[in-house]
């Protein structure tokens, strides 16, 4: 099934991020859109999260009905004004946790701990895939 990750950022009244499934089976896809307030995002953390968030979900996938859920794992996010110049967002993705180090200005702190508190509560829904590493060949 194709996936895709969309960020929004939505104007109005105040509210708490969440993430929304459109799945379409007959056609094989699914969306994943992340909302967020106006204010609790930028426009560039949008961007930096959609590309985050779209391969981290390369190493997940959805469990199967009949498979018993997994564990709730935790995941954070910690804001940081000292990153590598260019360096939006790292993502330390293991099976026990996941942790986003961002960029401070990128999120703000409440809408970071939403969004990751909605991601942990769907994490026994999801299992993790191992890592694929491949080469290609190339001429010497």
């Amino acid at each position: 099934m194709d996936l895709t990750i969309e960020v929004e950022r939505v104007q109005g009244a105040w509210f708490e991020p969440f993430m929304k499934d459109y799945i379409n089976t007959e056609e094989g896809r699914a969306t994943v859109v992340f909302f967020f307030h106006w204010d609790d995002i930028t426009d560039e953390g949008c961007v930096a999260f959609a590309d985050v968030f779209t391969q981290q979900a390369l190493r997940w996938k959805p469990r199967t009905p009949e498979a018993p859920r997994g564990e709730r794992i935790p995941i954070w996010m910690e804001l940081r004004t000292d990153m590598e110049p260019g360096c939006a967002i790292v993502v330390d993705d293991r099976p026990e946790y996941i942790r986003y180090i961002v960029r401070a200005g990128l999120i703000e702190q409440r809408a970071a701990d939403a969004i990751t508190r909605s991601q942990s509560e769907r994490s026994p829904d999801w299992v993790r895939l191992p890592a694929r590493y491949a080469a290609q060949l190339r001429a010497v």
